[in-house]
């Protein structure tokens, strides 16, 4: 239960406790290196359970599948169940978060000539794109103008 708490804070914090961790190292009379792997295998086992959404049904039966003992299997499923909203909000805010389209609104203008240029044709595009952001709570929508030649529209 401790080394769970131990790589809890470690997501929370983003980093290693070192003292803590040689603490626990001595008490258990093994290496630092071996229980700081332990740690980060608990803890990506946490983070990547959380990306998946997994119930705590999921989470012991692939525990158990990997070859995890059952004694070991309920502590983990525990602190899991204790602390998956904590775990979702982690990785809810370090996953990249990009607009998302809404609408596109175009228009296309043509110049038909020039003083220099007779009979000549240059089209050219504008959009407004809507997207949301993602950052604002209630999905606000932002207007971006693009405006461009068909050649350079054809490459987007």
């Amino acid at each position: 239960p401790d080394l769970v708490k131990t790589a809890l804070s470690q997501i929370l914090s983003s980093k290693q406790n070192t003292k803590v961790i040689n603490n626990a190292a001595a008490k258990l009379k093994v290496e630092v290196s071996s229980l700081t792997t332990a740690l980060d295998v608990l803890s990506q086992c946490f983070v990547n359970s959380a990306k998946r959404n997994l119930v705590p049904e999921d989470l012991a039966s692939s525990l158990t599948a990997s070859g995890v003992e059952g004694t070991i299997v309920t502590p983990l499923v525990t602190a899991y169940t204790e602390n998956r909203e904590i775990l979702a909000d982690i990785v809810r805010r370090s996953t990249v978060q990009v607009p998302e389209y809404r609408s596109m609104e175009w228009r296309l203008e043509c110049q038909l000539g020039s003083r220099s240029l007779h009979n000549t044709v240059i089209p050219n595009v504008l959009t407004k794109w809507k997207v949301s952001d993602p950052q604002s709570k209630n999905l606000k929508t932002k207007e971006t103008y693009l405006d461009c030649d068909v050649g350079t529209l054809q490459h987007i």
